[in-house]
């Protein structure tokens, strides 16, 4: 597949459209097509290095992403091929005392797609099925991308007041894409 990858940190000048290996899932993972991918600050900070982060190159970011589920792993139950999805980027552990009561942004091995693994600058990109969310018809794939990055850090917020009103998180961020205009020009 071709990934908008680098090589070497530095400036955009380093980016370079390449073959690179397809993504191969786990059982708990999904195969998206990507159909959208926003640019975010973290894209620029990743190619630029890290001096903490240990980036395998080469390397591919892109966090903000939407596209179609083209393959789904042996244990996911409730994702289909096809179904169009946007990404939730954030890699937890599952198993922390954070995870375990909900609080995956403190999870102690908190990492995201497109900076600790390859991400959406690419044709395709794995992600933890769990981590998807499903998109009305309606919703450009491009409108959500620019969506992702606001609407998940104040899934953090919500969840952090969730906890004592027992609020439905992903309930609000269902409803605000369903209650997205449709693209101009299209009913």
């Amino acid at each position: 597949m071709k990934a908008l990858a680098f090589n070497e940190f530095g400036g955009p000048e380093k980016l370079k459209l390449q073959e690179v290996p397809d993504p191969k899932i786990g059982p708990d993972e999904v195969l998206l097509r990507v159909r959208a991918c926003a640019l975010n600050h973290l894209d620029l900070f990743v190619r630029e290095g890290i001096p903490a982060l240990k980036t395998p190159l080469p390397f591919w970011s892109g966090c903000d992403i939407a596209g179609d589920v083209a393959e789904v792993g042996s244990a996911v139950e409730d994702v289909k091929v096809g179904e169009r999805v946007a990404v939730n980027p954030s890699l937890t552990c599952g198993r922390c005392e954070f995870c375990q009561q909900g609080e995956d942004s403190m999870c102690v091995r908190y990492g995201i797609l497109g900076e600790h693994e390859p991400g959406g600058l690419a044709e395709a990109v794995k992600v933890r099925a769990s981590n998807i969310l499903k998109l009305p018809d309606h919703v450009a794939y491009e409108d959500v991308t620019a969506l992702a990055a606001p609407v998940l850090r104040h899934r953090i917020l919500l969840n952090f007041h969730a906890e004592s009103e027992h609020i439905d998180t992903d309930e609000i961020i269902r409803r605000v894409l369903a209650d997205m205009p449709p693209p101009a020009g299209k009913p």
